[in-house]
């Protein structure tokens, strides 16, 4: 998969050629997890391989698929046609098509290219957090219990969540916008880092870099922007609310860590819950409403449940369906 050619696009585009003759050829269901690895370790691999895979669909050129029959008696007519298959993508891009990747505006423009992600959902177990590259070069963190679906095209990288917490770093130098439809709005990126956490359609959206703005997709249509440090809680239905600086919500949760200001116990236990494989925190009665500060590894529940037992001054009964309780004394 190298080529001796010193221009790293000319090293690229052999790459792609040859990844499409072998994704064509025989062994293609094989390769495809290395093809993965190697069309999101950069994102000139993507738009190159992209741009060339919409040429030769375009030359309606591919050789017609065989019967079982053909395939068994054919192996050494398939080495042939796989490699007039790489020759001629070879002469495709030298004839000028190639132009759709030099011109990256007007590709982007056409709504003929398919997402290589139609409709992928992504999801997380409880307890896990899981960081997604993306063909664009973005990154999606995904928090515990958390869904997303996938839709890029060629005139927009969109994604959707569905549900969780999901943090967004958003590669510069694509032109197609990078939307993420949450709830009953969209979020438009713009080269940034930000957080949205859904529940119940109710969005919570925490600008820490760059520039994002907020549409509804309801009748109202209306937008808002927010600056680096503001936060927007969005309810499922009524006008968009101004954004309001809030640096305290702007955590560290992908690597576990979190934050807790005043909370009172009770929200500090849903919020290690959400992280419970096992058993959940339980607090009733008066101790419930006692407040907390302090920072917790919430993936942790037993260990959270037992620091939040020394702060509080309460003990902990572990019941047998693995529930761990908290009691005053």
């Amino acid at each position: 998969m190298t080529s001796s050619n010193s221009d790293p696009l000319e090293q690229i585009r052999a790459q792609a050629v040859a990844w499409l003759a072998r994704l064509r050829g025989p062994t293609g269901a094989v390769d495809h997890a290395a093809f993965e690895d190697w069309y999101c370790a950069d994102p000139r691999h993507a738009d190159i391989y992209d741009a060339l895979l919409d040429s030769w669909d375009a030359t309606e050129q591919l050789p017609p698929s065989r019967s079982d029959d053909d395939r068994s008696r054919g192996s050494a007519t398939r080495a042939v046609l796989v490699g007039l298959l790489a020759a001629s993508l070879i002469a495709i891009i030298g004839a000028g098509v190639w132009t759709q990747y030099l011109d990256r505006d007007q590709r982007s423009a056409s709504p003929q290219l398919a997402s290589r992600y139609p409709g992928e959902r992504r999801e997380t177990a409880p307890g896990h957090i899981e960081t997604i590259r993306l063909p664009d070069g973005s990154r999606v963190t995904l928090d515990t219990a958390s869904r997303i679906d996938l839709a890029f095209s060629g005139t927009e990288r969109r994604i959707h969540l569905i549900s969780g917490r999901a943090r967004f770093a958003v590669a510069h130098g694509d032109p197609r916008p990078f939307i993420v439809t949450a709830g009953a709005q969209d979020v438009v990126a713009h080269g940034t880092l930000f957080d949205i956490f859904l529940q119940d359609e109710r969005a919570a959206i925490a600008l820490i870099e760059g520039k994002i703005e907020v549409r509804r997709t309801d009748h109202d249509g209306a937008s808002r922007f927010l600056a680096p440090g503001e936060v927007m809680r969005v309810e499922r239905s009524g006008p968009l609310p101004r954004p309001e600086p809030d640096r305290s919500a702007i955590q560290d949760w992908p690597s576990g860590m979190q934050r807790f200001t005043d909370a009172s116990l009770e929200s500090v236990a849903a919020a290690c819950n959400r992280y419970a494989a096992h058993g959940p925190i339980i607090v009733t009665g008066a101790l419930a409403s006692k407040r907390f500060s302090g920072t917790l590894d919430v993936r942790d529940t037993r260990a959270a449940a037992q620091l939040l037992a020394s702060a509080m001054g309460a003990k902990i009964e572990v019941a047998a369906d693995g529930a761990i309780r908290l009691i005053e004394q």
